[in-house]
């Protein structure tokens, strides 16, 4: 699983940070970061963003 963030379309909103749980989103020095070694709902959180600026693409699709 990877997560694919678009901070040209990121509109910081927060609503991802809101939905993490563990931490694994957060908001520092005005930018979203993401640790994937927490355990989040990442599915979850892809579907809370907005404007699609996070998706999650699973190591087994093609580009």
């Amino acid at each position: 699983m990877e997560i694919v963030y678009d901070e040209k379309i990121c509109v910081k909103c927060l609503a991802c940070v809101s939905e993490s749980e563990s931490g694994g989103v957060t908001y520092e020095d005005e930018r979203i970061k993401f640790d994937k070694t927490c355990p989040e709902d990442w599915r979850n959180i892809a579907e809370i963003c907005p404007v699609g600026a996070i998706a999650i693409k699973d190591s087994d699709e093609v580009i």
